[in-house]
């Protein structure tokens, strides 16, 4: 699973998560991904928003994003194309797989990943 995020001023980086997901392994990539972003736009206002999963909307994700004074834009449940990040999701999967190309390593569609996101203009 890759896991992404941008803001006003660009992309906020990239992570490779592995296994079956949980509140704790979400929170551990909000604290090592998004923490960092936080800290670079120090004093600006802004607000995270990601989607219902569970794993969002868990008590402990909740208490989370509490302690650390992140606001949380309301989103509704059913709305996917109204989501930044999924129409960013589908711009980078047609360029990651443009011409047919298919990988045959891990570390090549890495590559390919990071490359595409980190080419892409700023929303």
């Amino acid at each position: 699973m890759v896991w992404v995020a941008f803001g006003f001023n660009g992309q906020v980086g990239s992570a490779y998560l592995h296994g079956r997901q949980n509140s704790p392994k979400y929170i551990e990539t909000l604290e090592n991904y998004l923490m960092s972003f936080a800290e670079n736009i120090a004093g600006r206002n802004w607000e995270y928003q990601h989607d219902n999963a569970p794993i969002h909307t868990s008590n402990a994700t909740k208490n989370y994003l509490n302690l650390k004074n992140i606001t949380v834009l309301e989103w509704s449940p059913m709305s996917p194309d109204l989501s930044p990040i999924e129409n960013m999701w589908g711009i980078m999967s047609r360029k990651v797989y443009e011409n047919g190309r298919q990988f045959y390593s891990v570390y090549a569609l890495k590559t390919t990943i990071e490359t595409v996101w980190y080419s892409l203009e700023p929303p």
